[in-house]
Protein backbone atom coordinates (compact mmCIF):
# COMPACT_ATOMS: atom_id res chain seq x y z
CA UNK A 1 0.00 0.00 0.00
CA UNK A 2 1.71 3.26 -1.14
CA UNK A 3 1.65 6.00 1.39
CA UNK A 4 2.66 8.46 -0.33
CA UNK A 5 -0.96 10.73 -0.78
CA UNK A 6 -0.12 13.73 -1.84
CA UNK A 7 0.75 13.38 -5.62
CA UNK A 8 -2.19 15.27 -7.18
CA UNK A 9 -4.11 13.11 -9.92
CA UNK A 10 -5.16 15.99 -11.83
CA UNK A 11 -3.85 19.41 -12.68
CA UNK A 12 -6.97 21.39 -11.33
CA UNK A 13 -6.68 24.92 -10.91
CA UNK A 14 -6.42 27.33 -8.38
CA UNK A 15 -10.15 28.13 -8.68
CA UNK A 16 -10.77 24.29 -8.11
CA UNK A 17 -9.66 24.80 -3.89
CA UNK A 18 -13.48 26.51 -3.13
CA UNK A 19 -14.51 23.03 -3.54
CA UNK A 20 -12.98 22.27 0.16
CA UNK A 21 -12.26 25.89 1.10
CA UNK A 22 -16.14 26.61 1.39
CA UNK A 23 -17.21 24.05 3.31
CA UNK A 24 -16.70 24.05 7.19
CA UNK A 25 -13.51 22.21 8.05
CA UNK A 26 -16.07 19.64 10.20
CA UNK A 27 -18.78 19.21 7.87
CA UNK A 28 -18.76 16.29 5.42
CA UNK A 29 -17.33 16.23 1.84
CA UNK A 30 -19.72 14.93 -0.73
CA UNK A 31 -18.83 14.32 -4.29
CA UNK A 32 -21.90 13.89 -7.27
CA UNK A 33 -23.29 12.97 -3.46
CA UNK A 34 -20.89 10.06 -2.25
CA UNK A 35 -19.65 11.00 0.93
CA UNK A 36 -15.78 10.83 1.58
CA UNK A 37 -14.46 9.34 4.35
CA UNK A 38 -13.44 11.26 7.22
CA UNK A 39 -11.50 8.29 8.82
CA UNK A 40 -9.83 8.08 5.50
CA UNK A 41 -8.42 11.74 5.34
CA UNK A 42 -7.12 11.68 9.20
CA UNK A 43 -5.31 8.35 8.37
CA UNK A 44 -3.91 10.21 5.20
CA UNK A 45 -3.05 13.17 7.63
CA UNK A 46 -1.23 10.62 10.36
CA UNK A 47 1.04 9.29 7.40
CA UNK A 48 1.86 12.05 6.85
CA UNK A 49 2.58 13.13 9.96
CA UNK A 50 4.84 9.99 10.66
CA UNK A 51 7.01 10.81 7.68
CA UNK A 52 7.83 14.30 9.53
CA UNK A 53 5.06 16.48 8.24
CA UNK A 54 3.24 18.80 10.28
CA UNK A 55 -0.99 19.08 10.55
CA UNK A 56 -1.51 21.91 9.40
CA UNK A 57 -4.82 23.44 7.79
CA UNK A 58 -3.21 23.81 4.60
CA UNK A 59 -1.63 19.79 4.51
CA UNK A 60 -5.88 18.88 5.20
CA UNK A 61 -6.69 21.13 2.67
CA UNK A 62 -4.14 19.21 -0.02
CA UNK A 63 -5.17 15.77 1.26
CA UNK A 64 -9.24 16.57 1.05
CA UNK A 65 -8.81 17.99 -2.72
CA UNK A 66 -6.18 14.53 -3.71
CA UNK A 67 -9.52 12.86 -2.18
CA UNK A 68 -11.60 15.09 -4.30
CA UNK A 69 -9.79 14.16 -7.23
CA UNK A 70 -9.46 10.31 -6.59
CA UNK A 71 -13.09 10.30 -6.36
CA UNK A 72 -14.43 12.11 -9.34
CA UNK A 73 -11.49 10.43 -11.49
CA UNK A 74 -13.23 6.70 -9.77
CA UNK A 75 -16.83 7.38 -10.53
CA UNK A 76 -15.99 8.64 -14.28
CA UNK A 77 -13.82 4.93 -15.06
CA UNK A 78 -16.85 3.29 -13.03
CA UNK A 79 -19.74 5.42 -15.14
CA UNK A 80 -17.30 3.88 -18.48
CA UNK A 81 -17.42 0.75 -17.11
CA UNK A 82 -13.68 -0.01 -16.98
CA UNK A 83 -14.20 -2.11 -13.60
CA UNK A 84 -16.08 -4.72 -14.94
CA UNK A 85 -13.54 -5.39 -17.44
CA UNK A 86 -11.38 -8.34 -17.12
CA UNK A 87 -8.84 -6.64 -16.77
CA UNK A 88 -10.29 -4.46 -14.55
CA UNK A 89 -11.40 -7.01 -12.55
CA UNK A 90 -8.13 -8.71 -12.49
CA UNK A 91 -6.71 -5.97 -11.10
CA UNK A 92 -9.21 -5.36 -8.30
CA UNK A 93 -8.59 -8.78 -7.41
CA UNK A 94 -4.72 -8.79 -7.00
CA UNK A 95 -5.38 -4.99 -5.52
CA UNK A 96 -7.64 -6.79 -2.81
CA UNK A 97 -4.61 -9.72 -2.28
CA UNK A 98 -2.42 -7.48 -1.59
CA UNK A 99 -4.02 -5.38 0.90
CA UNK A 100 -5.07 -8.48 2.67
CA UNK A 101 -1.88 -9.44 2.43
CA UNK A 102 -0.43 -6.16 4.53
CA UNK A 103 -3.80 -6.71 6.49
CA UNK A 104 -2.43 -9.95 7.65
CA UNK A 105 1.53 -9.10 8.32
CA UNK A 106 0.77 -5.55 9.91
CA UNK A 107 -1.19 -7.96 12.68
CA UNK A 108 0.52 -10.53 13.00
CA UNK A 109 3.85 -7.90 13.35
CA UNK A 110 1.63 -6.39 16.25
CA UNK A 111 0.81 -9.45 18.17
CA UNK A 112 4.40 -11.40 17.75
CA UNK A 113 6.33 -8.28 19.01
CA UNK A 114 10.35 -9.05 18.66
CA UNK A 115 11.38 -8.85 22.37
CA UNK A 116 14.73 -7.49 23.57
CA UNK A 117 15.59 -10.99 24.58
CA UNK A 118 15.14 -12.44 20.85
CA UNK A 119 17.31 -9.29 19.68
CA UNK A 120 20.22 -10.18 22.07
CA UNK A 121 20.43 -13.43 21.59
CA UNK A 122 20.31 -12.54 17.36
CA UNK A 123 23.64 -10.53 18.36
CA UNK A 124 25.14 -12.94 20.38
CA UNK A 125 24.48 -15.87 17.49
CA UNK A 126 26.01 -13.30 14.62
CA UNK A 127 28.79 -12.29 16.73
CA UNK A 128 29.45 -16.37 17.48
CA UNK A 129 29.84 -17.05 13.85
CA UNK A 130 31.84 -14.30 12.89
CA UNK A 131 34.65 -15.31 15.25
CA UNK A 132 36.81 -13.70 17.29
CA UNK A 133 39.28 -13.10 14.74
CA UNK A 134 37.75 -12.31 11.83
CA UNK A 135 38.78 -9.49 9.56
CA UNK A 136 36.57 -7.05 7.52
CA UNK A 137 37.62 -6.38 3.62
CA UNK A 138 37.45 -2.98 1.67
CA UNK A 139 36.88 -4.15 -1.67
CA UNK A 140 36.13 -3.16 -5.42
CA UNK A 141 35.51 -4.99 -8.06
CA UNK A 142 34.92 -5.07 -12.17
CA UNK A 143 32.28 -7.82 -13.31
CA UNK A 144 32.23 -8.50 -17.38
CA UNK A 145 30.06 -11.65 -18.89
CA UNK A 146 32.95 -13.63 -20.33
CA UNK A 147 36.79 -14.06 -19.42
CA UNK A 148 37.91 -12.75 -22.56
CA UNK A 149 36.40 -9.14 -21.52
CA UNK A 150 37.77 -9.78 -17.43
CA UNK A 151 41.05 -10.30 -19.02
CA UNK A 152 41.24 -7.59 -21.59
CA UNK A 153 40.40 -5.21 -18.69
CA UNK A 154 42.86 -6.86 -16.40
CA UNK A 155 45.90 -6.22 -19.05
CA UNK A 156 44.83 -2.13 -19.19
CA UNK A 157 45.66 -2.56 -15.64
CA UNK A 158 48.62 -3.75 -15.73
CA UNK A 159 49.56 -1.25 -17.67
CA UNK A 160 48.79 1.24 -15.83
CA UNK A 161 45.31 2.43 -15.95
CA UNK A 162 43.46 2.87 -11.96
CA UNK A 163 41.05 -0.03 -11.01
CA UNK A 164 38.59 2.46 -10.49
CA UNK A 165 38.77 4.08 -14.09
CA UNK A 166 38.55 0.75 -15.44
CA UNK A 167 35.80 0.07 -13.23
CA UNK A 168 33.71 2.55 -13.53
CA UNK A 169 33.52 2.47 -17.75
CA UNK A 170 33.53 -1.38 -18.25
CA UNK A 171 32.23 -3.15 -15.34
CA UNK A 172 28.41 -4.23 -16.30
CA UNK A 173 27.74 -4.15 -12.35
CA UNK A 174 25.87 -1.52 -10.90
CA UNK A 175 28.65 -0.49 -8.62
CA UNK A 176 30.61 0.40 -11.06
CA UNK A 177 28.88 4.20 -10.82
CA UNK A 178 31.13 4.24 -7.69
CA UNK A 179 34.41 3.19 -9.71
CA UNK A 180 33.42 -0.45 -8.44
CA UNK A 181 33.49 0.23 -4.34
CA UNK A 182 31.82 -2.21 -2.20
CA UNK A 183 32.50 -0.88 0.72
CA UNK A 184 33.88 -3.04 3.91
CA UNK A 185 32.59 -6.48 3.92
CA UNK A 186 33.27 -9.69 6.10
CA UNK A 187 34.35 -12.73 4.45
CA UNK A 188 30.23 -14.53 5.12
CA UNK A 189 29.33 -11.61 3.20
CA UNK A 190 31.37 -12.52 -0.14
CA UNK A 191 30.78 -14.95 -2.37
CA UNK A 192 33.57 -18.33 -1.66
CA UNK A 193 34.84 -18.37 -5.08
CA UNK A 194 35.68 -14.59 -4.15
CA UNK A 195 36.62 -14.97 -0.69
CA UNK A 196 38.85 -17.72 -0.84
CA UNK A 197 40.82 -15.60 -3.20
CA UNK A 198 40.93 -12.23 -1.37
CA UNK A 199 42.01 -13.64 2.01
CA UNK A 200 45.61 -13.94 0.57
CA UNK A 201 45.83 -10.68 -1.44
CA UNK A 202 47.87 -7.78 0.30
CA UNK A 203 46.65 -4.15 0.25
CA UNK A 204 46.53 -2.61 -2.87
CA UNK A 205 46.58 -5.33 -5.34
CA UNK A 206 44.27 -7.27 -7.83
CA UNK A 207 43.70 -10.48 -8.40
CA UNK A 208 46.01 -12.51 -10.58
CA UNK A 209 42.99 -13.79 -12.85
CA UNK A 210 39.25 -13.16 -13.36
CA UNK A 211 36.82 -15.35 -10.62
CA UNK A 212 34.13 -16.84 -12.24
CA UNK A 213 30.94 -16.05 -10.17
CA UNK A 214 27.27 -16.81 -10.79
CA UNK A 215 27.02 -12.60 -12.05
CA UNK A 216 29.53 -13.09 -14.38
CA UNK A 217 34.01 -12.96 -14.24
CA UNK A 218 34.67 -10.92 -11.28
CA UNK A 219 38.35 -8.93 -11.28
CA UNK A 220 38.38 -7.91 -7.30
CA UNK A 221 41.12 -5.42 -5.56
CA UNK A 222 41.61 -5.40 -1.76
CA UNK A 223 41.83 -1.91 -0.72
CA UNK A 224 42.43 -2.32 3.15
CA UNK A 225 41.63 -4.66 5.69
CA UNK A 226 41.23 -4.32 8.88
CA UNK A 227 40.29 -6.92 12.21
CA UNK A 228 36.47 -6.62 12.79
CA UNK A 229 34.91 -4.41 15.39
CA UNK A 230 31.74 -5.39 16.66
CA UNK A 231 29.32 -2.79 16.64
CA UNK A 232 27.44 -1.82 19.94
CA UNK A 233 23.97 -3.43 20.30
CA UNK A 234 22.23 -0.63 20.39
CA UNK A 235 24.20 0.44 16.66
CA UNK A 236 22.17 -2.72 15.31
CA UNK A 237 19.30 -3.48 16.92
CA UNK A 238 16.66 -1.69 13.68
CA UNK A 239 18.39 -4.13 11.49
CA UNK A 240 17.98 -7.13 13.88
CA UNK A 241 14.84 -6.34 14.96
CA UNK A 242 14.30 -5.71 10.73
CA UNK A 243 15.55 -9.42 10.28
CA UNK A 244 14.21 -11.43 12.85
CA UNK A 245 10.54 -9.80 11.62
CA UNK A 246 11.25 -10.91 8.60
CA UNK A 247 11.63 -14.61 9.29
CA UNK A 248 9.00 -14.43 11.99
CA UNK A 249 6.77 -13.72 8.79
CA UNK A 250 8.38 -16.23 6.63
CA UNK A 251 7.90 -19.09 8.94
CA UNK A 252 4.65 -17.71 9.32
CA UNK A 253 3.73 -18.35 5.70
CA UNK A 254 5.34 -21.48 6.03
CA UNK A 255 2.80 -22.77 8.71
CA UNK A 256 0.02 -21.23 7.07
CA UNK A 257 1.07 -23.28 3.63
CA UNK A 258 1.76 -26.40 5.43
CA UNK A 259 -1.99 -27.14 5.84
CA UNK A 260 -3.35 -25.03 2.70
CA UNK A 261 -4.46 -27.60 0.00
CA UNK A 262 -2.89 -26.41 -3.18
CA UNK A 263 -4.34 -28.53 -6.24
CA UNK A 264 -2.79 -27.83 -10.27
CA UNK A 265 0.64 -27.97 -12.04
CA UNK A 266 3.28 -26.36 -10.10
Amino acid sequence: MKKTVLCLLLAFTSQSVFLVANAADDAPITVNGVTLSSALVERSVSLNVQQGKKDTPELRKLIKEEFINREVVAQQAAKLGLDKTPDGQAAFAEMKRNFLVELFLADYDKTNPITDAAIKAEYDKQLAAIGDQAQEYKLSHIVTKTEADARALLARIKKGETFAKVAKEASIDPSAKDSGALGWLLPNQIIPAVANVIVNLTEGSVTAAPIQTAGGWQLVRLEEKRPFKAPKIEDVTPQLRATLQQQQRVDAIKKLRSSAKVTGNM
